[in-house]
């Protein structure tokens, strides 16, 4: 029997997509993903400066409505990765990187292309999925998590973060039999008093934790 491809935009849309064809369910365990709550590294004051800058680009940019996807990665995205050190050793990115998941039963391939990778070493450190303002993020996050199962090292976990330049949102999946995920809160970009100095902390930490 031949198989078939299809994009993964147009065959996972739910988290009950993920649940049917990848036996992946969200985990009942207040403790698994405590990677975003407890113990974030401090910033230096160069960091804080940073993180403002990009805050104010972000509100002289979206003034005049919605920004697009890659103006998001742009403004956004880039820097705040840089911060978080994933353009340097130990760590690389790939950007886009194209992906495939094999489905059983109908025998199906699906394939997509994650917006940002990053790697150390052999091991995914991080699966960044970036859209336009608007789109909704647990709109996003079944797409970002069938990339995340992608992860070539069964026995790893992996972590995710998904964005829409407005807001933020974590991912940490874990593989095997039955593998399990959970999410973060959403930070916000657009108060005055906006998070984006903790979505930097918890990208330091994920770094920390897999280097």
């Amino acid at each position: 029997m031949a198989f078939s491809t299809t994009a993964v935009t147009d065959k996972i849309k739910t988290f009950k997509d993920l649940q049917n064809y990848f036996n992946l369910t969200k985990t009942k365990d207040k403790n698994f993903f405590p990677e975003w709550r407890e113990n974030l590294p401090e910033l230096t004051d160069a960091e804080k400066t940073e993180i403002e800058s990009i805050k104010e680009i972000y509100d002289y940019q979206r003034i005049d409505g919605f920004l697009l996807e890659g103006t998001v990665n742009l403004i956004i995205l880039s820097p705040l990765l840089k911060l978080a050190g994933f353009f340097e050793s130990p760590y690389k990115i790939r950007s886009p990187y194209g992906v495939e998941l094999e489905i059983p039963d109908p025998q199906e391939t699906i394939r997509g292309f994650i917006d940002a990778l990053v790697i150390h070493e052999q091991l995914w450190v991080l699966v960044v999925e970036s859209k336009r303002n608007g789109i909704s993020l647990v709109g996003a996050m079944p797409q970002l998590l069938a990339y995340m199962l992608t992860q070539p090292q069964p026995h790893r976990m992996v972590y995710g973060m998904a964005t829409n330049g407005d807001d933020f949102v974590f991912l940490k999946l874990t593989l095997g039999e039955n593998p399990e995920y959970d999410a973060s809160r959403t930070f916000s970009l657009m108060p005055a008093y906006h998070d984006l100095d903790v979505v930097l902390q918890i990208l330091k930490k994920v770094g920390n934790a897999i280097a």
